[in-house]
């Protein structure tokens, strides 16, 4: 299994899409950067409360467009991880060698979920880094940034899982397309669930939105982790009252998920995982 892990980093430091996302990456946290500059530039005599607000719906649309970069990275890897390796014939020169076909799937696991981890990483820490240093109100916690990042990080996971199964069954076109379809129904679930969440504390219905929302969240519980890692990055103590204040917009986690949901999500990754294993073991190869 480590062999397949080294192996795995190896192809994905050699593969040069890896590099194209390194450049758009690079121009994301240079714009993202121009941005704060800007705005914290023009909060001279602000109250330091709604500072505080406004830090943390810039941190948060940071974040979410660092997810949505994550993702695609995931997918590029993992999609291709199995069917790309059994359509140009390398799977089998691979299992010529005494290895069992769940090591290759944990092996490939592994070394991409390595390579993300590090990625997800820097794009967190550079998010948060930015606002600090451009001018950011808000004390973060260092048990607030580890657990939130945690959080942060386990959302790729569960979609690197779903598309491991997806490369498991399908070529590596369909499982490319079943894991955008599964992200992009994941993203606009939560929008929905944010903006029913909205418009039930004003008084009026939004019940149907959020219950859309739930319902896209059992398919691909990634958005739901998002909210709760910028609701737990934003848990400072002693500022229990403004929660609400902090939570507000789309972008934020008004609607938090339930320990049940968050359990299910844990579980998420490990049974599409084992699904992998599975199909893996019985694809004819």
């Amino acid at each position: 299994m480590a062999e397949i892990l080294k192996c795995t980093l190896k192809e994905m430091l050699n593969k040069k899409i890896l590099l194209l996302i390194l450049v758009l990456t690079a121009i994301f946290l240079a714009l993202y950067g121009f941005g704060l500059r800007e705005i914290y530039s023009q909060q001279e005599g602000v109250e330091p409360l709604m500072a505080m607000a406004a830090t943390t719906q810039l941190v948060s649309i940071g974040l979410y467009f660092a997810s949505f970069i994550i993702a695609l990275l995931v997918i590029v890897a993992a999609a291709g991880t199995l069917a790309g390796d059994i359509e140009s014939g390398v799977m089998q020169a691979m299992l010529v060698k005494p290895l069992k076909r769940w090591e290759v799937v944990a092996g490939k696991f592994l070394g991409i979920g390595l390579m993300v981890a590090g990625y997800s990483a820097f794009l967190f820490f550079a998010i948060i880094g930015l606002n600090l240093a451009l001018g950011a109100r808000i004390p973060f916690g260092s048990a607030n940034l580890i657990t939130g990042f945690l959080l942060f990080l386990l959302g790729p996971y569960l979609l690197m899982a779903a598309t491991m199964w997806g490369s498991s069954r399908f070529s590596t076109l369909n499982a490319s397309i079943m894991a955008v379809m599964l992200y992009g129904l994941a993203m606009v679930g939560g929008l929905l669930e944010q903006v029913g969440a909205m418009l039930e504390q004003a008084g009026q219905e939004g019940g149907a939105l959020v219950h859309a929302g739930i319902i896209s969240s059992l398919l691909l519980p990634t958005d739901i982790l998002f909210r709760k890692a910028t609701s737990t990055l934003f848990a400072l103590p002693g500022m229990e009252l403004f929660t609400g204040l902090f939570a507000v917009g789309p972008f934020q986690g008004i609607s938090q998920p339930s320990p049940w949901m968050l359990a299910y999500a844990g579980g998420y990754a490990v049974f599409f995982l084992s699904l992998t294993i599975k199909n893996f073991g019985a694809r004819d190869i």
